[in-house]
């Protein structure tokens, strides 16, 4: 696999991609932190496998995985897409389409990471509501929402880059 090798340059929108997504993070902890000394010791939490308790209940100790979680996974995006020629593409990377690709490679894997950010901030947001007492009715809208994005957005940058190639077989 000799791909080539190249820097792809960040844009503006790039740039506020990645700022906004360790924003949401950071913004998720500063709230864990915030309201930790107001929440009652379990609190319903919306994954069960660090407690492994069946009814949906945690420690508040437990509010902290997400953040930790998705700044891991938010930082291994960020470095995964400074090698976007070790990623695998559905169509034979060239001297022709290699800026392109790699460009919608690491666009994408930005807003997978912005949407984990989104995802994480929502379910600090919700785990804290229900924890002091109130009720959310937007859980039911985003609990659905995310892992759609999170295969839509692949399979239309897919989707993407496979037209493109096609219409460069076209031109020719």
């Amino acid at each position: 696999m000799n791909r080539p090798k190249i820097t792809i340059e960040k844009n503006i929108l790039d740039k506020a991609i990645e700022i906004l997504t360790v924003m949401l993070i950071i913004i998720s902890a500063v709230i864990i932190g915030i309201y930790y000394n107001q929440l009652p010791e379990k609190l319903p939490i919306h994954f069960n496998w660090p407690s492994k308790d069946k009814n949906g209940f945690g420690s508040k100790d437990l509010l902290w995985v997400s953040p930790i979680i998705c700044g891991i996974i938010g930082l291994a995006i960020y470095k995964l897409n400074q090698y976007p020629w070790i990623f695998n593409y559905p169509t034979e990377i060239n001297e022709q389409n290699v800026r392109y690709n790699y460009k919608m490679s690491t666009q994408m894997l930005r807003i997978i990471g912005l949407i984990i950010g989104f995802m994480c901030l929502s379910l600090t947001l919700i785990s804290i509501l229900n924890g002091l007492g109130n009720t959310t009715e937007f859980e039911k809208y985003f609990q659905p929402l995310f892992p759609v994005l999170l295969v839509g957005i692949p399979i239309f940058y897919i989707i993407k880059i496979v037209m493109n190639k096609k219409s460069r077989q076209n031109a020719v």
